[in-house]
């Protein structure tokens, strides 16, 4: 049998997590059997455990993957982006908007399935990490514009560094629980009513 390419490699790990995710989100983690797994991806068991030791394993994956995709969201943000702007950029990304979803559904099985709570454990933490470097630019300046703090990056005090790393993780901490909020508020509501509980949520952020 021919050795497979990194290329196929990578196409049939997406397969079997995009398998494993359908399968979560129609019958709930808890339910899910690995045979549920390999019938909806159509690969073999031998081809899944390959890749995967089993559904745990699976769906770290999964969440590890789609954290490297908001990684990269963020990246491409320009430098200085405040809560606003990062707001009105991921409003129309089609993927968070699928990922918040997807998760939340897994995520409410985490009070009897403990393999959920390990995989999902440290997504807040580490989302929380890429607010704050991507706000931290847009912070500096808030402070400067305040003088609260010196321009000039090599006469600033030990106390105004933390004094910057303070308000980029507090507006950090307030762009999570709006947008969520958001999010979570158009999952239970009407599509009709998304565009204005975004413009609720924009004016509730800082510019």
């Amino acid at each position: 049998m021919p050795r497979l390419t990194e290329a196929t490699k990578a196409a049939r790990r997406t397969q079997i997590i995009e398998a494993a995710i359908t399968c979560f989100l129609e019958r709930g983690y808890t339910n899910t059997s690995m045979s549920d797994i390999i019938k909806t991806s159509g690969l073999s068991s031998g081809s899944i455990y390959s890749h995967f030791s089993g559904k745990e394993d699976i769906l770290t994956t999964a969440i590890n993957e789609r954290l490297e995709n908001v990684k990269k969201l963020y990246a491409a943000l320009p430098e200085g982006a405040g809560p606003q702007d990062i707001l009105e950029i991921i409003y129309t990304n089609q993927m968070v908007n699928e990922n918040f979803s997807a998760m939340l559904r897994i995520r409410l099985e985490s009070l009897h399935a403990p393999e959920i709570a390990r995989a999902t454990a440290n997504v807040m933490p580490l989302l929380q990490g890429i607010i704050v470097k991507t706000l931290t630019p847009w912070a500096t300046e808030q402070l400067s514009v305040l003088h609260e703090i010196n321009p000039d990056p090599a006469q600033r005090t030990p106390e105004q560094e933390e004094l910057i790393a303070d308000y980029a993780r507090d507006t950090a901490d307030a762009f999570m629980m709006v947008f969520q909020g958001y999010l979570l508020r158009s999952f239970f509501g009407n599509p009709e009513e998304k565009d204005h509980l975004y413009r609720v949520a924009l004016a509730l952020l800082p510019e």
